[in-house]
């Protein structure tokens, strides 16, 4: 590991959040921009090359997308192979890949099969094994060790018919009356592995006489009262075994249920931590897989096409999409280093928490731009370009996985409104400090950039500041926070200002990094192009903000967005609303 690792959170991993919270960019923050050390890599390589080859042996992708269903056996070759125990120790069989490692794990088995490599990323991310180093010593701990030492797959019950984002899971837990066990009610969807489930944490809410508690119960499958009452199929990722489940009176001895506080909806710390790194795992691994195929697919598409006699990439418009797809791949991987290497479990979370949406909107323009690219081959499926005998190349299947990654693990607008709130309210509770004074100073890596990227870094630093300032700005406006709150549109644009800021910050920062490092790389160039679109962006959202908020300057320029109002609807029923849109 890097000598920048900081185990056991004695010392955190410094962190982007220390710019937001201060209104100063310090560029002494990223520096050095974080690197595996060669054997890890190495070590990583070997077991992603190995993974490879083991899906390509066993799946068709084509196959699997127009059935819907993985191969007989898979599941059980799957246990067998050891990569459902990606992260694990080896003392149980595992791998003990670091999370970044994990990360390309995913990713790669999702550029062969998307399904595949969600179904590694369930395992690793959301399920025990992600759990496991949260678990006090203790009973449950060695009965989790030993459920993923023979094997176990593993998901999380979570998301309710009602929806994902209540704080209080309406499937009950109730303490019997001997205390030995926990009865479990209700019902969940959109739950990852769960038709093929063993071991599966399910997220309940326990009603005492103390007040609610949020509780985690690792319940048995194989248990009276378990059923699948469904499979749940999707648009992308068709074959991943996901199912709605149904728990009717599911008895979960008391020592495997971990309880909250009371009255305090909220993970433990270290399954908080997990929980974003599954996150990563599920949605912008695949992200980035798709982002890297549609760059491999484009630059393969313009080598064979012309236009009245010359070659496609010779058009400055086509240039232009090459060169936004290379700019894009290139700042999310940066994205996902900075929020992986070198850091602790419990570190980095904003870069985490950020990183999901930067990697899914990432992917989804770069397919996008691919689609467009390609005309009509773009949204042609590949049973119909084999019969013609045009390139298989499977863009229209990675069109409709991508949609899919920007709502799993939470829709995107969520995500943003979740990072504002928690920016917010780090102001609120007094652990952000006074205004920066100045910018931050002058650090000796910034000499690594072009002219053009110094310029990007010194807007950074600006809007940096400007951003803390404007935080300041509304919560002496809104001093009962959730005021503020209320004030969704909002909330969501900081997110999103913050964490477009974070990437441009990451891209540069690696790309001094590798011009001091002499790497021959371009990545000088593909960061001046990022900012350049990046900007634009931040453009937008910071115009929004002022529009839907006022500016800190003072001026009002009355909402972004015409918007109905509360009230009105408030007055209306659904089916009013239905009939009245054609009256």
């Amino acid at each position: 590991m890097s000598s920048r690792t900081y185990e056991g959170g004695q010392r955190p991993a410094p962190s982007f959040l220390d710019a937001l919270d201060s209104g100063r960019l310090e560029w002494g923050l990223f520096h050095p921009f974080p690197r595996q050390s060669p054997q890890e890599q190495a070590a990583g390589d070997a077991t992603v090359a190995g993974l490879e080859a083991f899906l390509r042996a066993r799946l068709d992708p084509d196959d699997v997308d127009l059935t819907g269903e993985l191969p007989a056996g898979f599941l059980r070759d799957l246990r067998e192979s050891g990569y459902l125990k990606l992260c694990l120790d080896a003392g149980i069989g595992g791998l003990e890949l670091s999370a970044y490692d994990a990360f390309r794990a995913v990713e790669r088995a999702a550029s062969w099969c998307m399904p595949a490599g969600q179904m590694l990323a369930i395992q690793a991310g959301v399920g025990a094994p992600a759990l496991l180093p949260a678990l006090p010593p203790g009973p449950l701990a060695d009965f989790v060790t030993t459920r993923l030492q023979e094997g176990a797959v593993s998901g999380f019950g979570l998301t309710e018919p009602a929806g994902q984002n209540n704080a209080w899971p309406g499937t009950t837990a109730t303490r019997s009356e001997d205390g030995a066990c926990y009865v479990l009610r209700g019902e969940k969807v959109f739950t990852g592995h769960g038709p093929v489930a063993d071991l599966l944490p399910v997220a309940a809410t326990e009603h005492g006489l103390d007040g609610r508690r949020l509780c985690i119960c690792f319940v048995d499958t194989s248990a009276a009262g378990f059923e699948v009452t469904s499979r749940i199929e999707f648009t992308g990722s068709r074959g991943l075994p996901n199912g709605a489940l149904r728990l009717d009176e599911v008895r979960v001895p008391a020592e495997y249920v971990v309880r909250s506080e009371p009255e305090d909806p909220r993970f433990p710390d270290l399954m908080a931590s997990a929980v974003l790194i599954g996150q990563l795992y599920f949605t912008a691994a695949p992200a980035v897989a798709i982002s890297k195929l549609c760059l491999q697919w484009s630059g393969e598409f313009i080598a064979r096409r012309s236009v009245n006699g010359r070659g496609l990439g010779e058009y400055d418009a086509i240039q232009r999409i090459l060169g936004d797809t290379l700019a894009e791949v290139y700042a999310v991987e940066s994205v996902i280093r900075w929020s992986l290497l070198d850091s602790g479990p419990a570190d980095r979370w904003f870069e985490r928490l950020a990183a999901k949406n930067l990697a899914v909107r990432a992917s989804w323009r770069i397919v996008d731009r691919t689609v467009s690219l390609y005309g009509g081959e773009g949204i042609e499926t590949v049973p119909s370009k084999l019969r013609r005998g045009a390139p298989p190349v499977p863009l229209e299947r990675r069109l409709r996985d991508a949609r899919g990654l920007r709502i799993a693990g939470n829709v995107d607008f969520q995500l943003d409104s979740q990072a504002g709130r928690k920016l917010l309210a780090r102001h609120y509770s007094g652990d952000v400090g006074e205004p920066g004074q100045g910018l931050g100073a002058e650090h000796p890596a910034e000499a690594g950039l072009s002219p053009a990227n110094r310029t990007h870094l010194g807007s950074a630093k600006q809007q940096v500041q400007r951003f803390h300032e404007k935080c300041r700005e509304l919560v002496r406006r809104f001093p009962d926070q959730d005021l503020l709150f209320e004030e969704e549109h909002t909330v969501i644009l900081l997110g999103r200002i913050a964490a477009e800021l974070f990437a441009v910050c990451a891209v540069l920062a690696r790309a001094a990094g590798q011009s001091a490092a002499g790497d021959p790389t371009e990545g000088g160039q593909l960061a001046e192009v990022y900012c350049t679109t990046a900007g634009h962006r931040l453009a937008d959202l910071w115009r929004q903000l002022y529009a839907e908020s006022g500016s800190h300057s003072g001026t009002e320029a009355g909402p972004a967005y015409a918007k109905i109002s509360r009230q009105w609807l408030a007055e209306r029923t659904y089916a009013d609303l239905h009939g009245g849109a054609g009256a």
